[in-house]
């Protein structure tokens, strides 16, 4: 990625500075702090404009703008429709499985602060709304999965694109099908890893412990569109930036984690071309 301007430059315009974007996966707490605590990357990175992207079936959603979006025009009808039927890993969805028992943290609230939100440009066909923050930032959430709304960010540039994906679960039984894990789950992460891959930008990875970094690298080597299709860019290891705090997890109340203990990072795999002349 390119964060830094070239020592060359002299100060910019707002609407001159590149523009990167992050893109939040699986976001639920993450959606809902209030949008002057993502201003840092700005104040961090001056030379830049940054455009995050807040994605996932938990996004924190307002309330007004849903029951507003339930009124518009035709043109905003697949947002109805996503809010009717309640997301395929709500308990509801599976209360005759085996693991409908496992606990479904509930959907946050968004903090917006004094920013106002306004209803995303209904291309993305999910529920979704934007806050225009500063010059330099502006937050998008999309109620959906990755998956969903793919198509709607191309093209991608593997120098100002970058994806995070924060304690996202990969080698945990999927709550659909407990028989498989999320990985390869066609409704957990099975189709959003290879489009991400598919990219070239990178991926980056938290796990809350040892065994959870661990599970979810051991799961990339069986996942179908995953293994062998990715470069290293970070290899396992403890996360400098990791909170320090222990706490109860959300999933087992017998277990104590530390929030992003661990990070990794994959790309999509790039091979060389190489020139091959006939012999005369």
């Amino acid at each position: 990625m390119t964060l830094h301007q070239r020592p060359s430059e002299g100060d910019e315009e707002s609407d001159a500075r590149r523009l990167v974007r992050v893109f939040i996966l699986g976001a639920r707490a993450e959606s809902s702090l209030p949008p002057h605590v993502w201003q840092q990357l700005p104040y961090l990175f001056p030379g830049c404009r940054f455009h995050l992207f807040f994605i996932g079936p938990q996004v924190a959603y307002p309330q007004k703008i849903t029951e507003k979006s339930a009124d518009d025009s035709q043109s905003e009808k697949p947002d109805t429709e996503a809010r009717e039927t309640p997301p395929p890993n709500t308990s509801t969805s599976h209360n005759n499985t085996p693991n409908a028992i496992l606990y479904n943290p509930p959907t946050p609230s968004p903090n917006l602060g004094i920013a106002r939100a306004r209803p995303a440009d209904h291309h993305y066909g999910v529920p979704s709304y934007t806050v225009s923050y500063s010059a330099t930032l502006s937050l998008t959430s999309l109620q959906a999965h990755y998956a969903d709304a793919h198509a709607q960010f191309g093209p991608f540039d593997p120098y100002q694109d970058v994806f995070f994906a924060f304690s996202p679960g990969f080698g945990f039984p999927s709550p659909v099908s407990p028989e498989m894990t999320q990985i390869v789950s066609s409704t957990e992460w099975g189709p959003t890893v290879p489009l991400i891959l598919s990219t070239k930008c990178a991926l980056f990875v938290t796990g809350f412990s040892p065994t959870d970094v661990e599970r979810d690298v051991r799961s990339l080597e069986w996942a179908p569109g995953v293994s062998g299709e990715f470069d290293w860019v970070l290899t396992p290891g403890v996360n400098p930036f990791g909170s320090e705090k222990w706490e109860v997890a959300d999933f087992d109340p017998r277990v104590m984690v530390k929030v992003n203990w661990g990070v990794w990072g994959i790309r999509g795999k790039r091979r060389e071309v190489e020139e091959v002349r006939a012999a005369a």
